[in-house]
């Protein structure tokens, strides 16, 4: 340990609960198939490829969702 690393008495209940968790996954790492990075990065760039188009639709459905509630709001009364 070094001196700048907490020891075991200045750990948190939660923070000495992680250091447990971690201990387990550095002990049986997990084991990925040989195309799970091309998997993966398929994955991303599908999603990257198609993530502006999606947005643009949010915008406009959100755009035709104000205008008819602008347009079906009912009139406030004026007395």
């Amino acid at each position: 340990m070094t001196p700048d690393d907490p020891t075991d008495d200045e750990l948190s209940p939660a923070e000495r609960g992680l250091n447990q968790h971690l201990e387990l996954l550095r002990a049986s790492p997990p084991t990925g198939g040989a195309q799970l990075v091309t998997t993966v990065i398929r994955g991303v760039r599908w999603q990257r490829a198609i993530r502006d188009p999606l947005v643009l639709v949010g915008a406009v459905a959100t755009a035709v969702a104000d205008g008819l509630g602008l347009l079906f709001e009912p009139p406030e009364d004026g007395s």
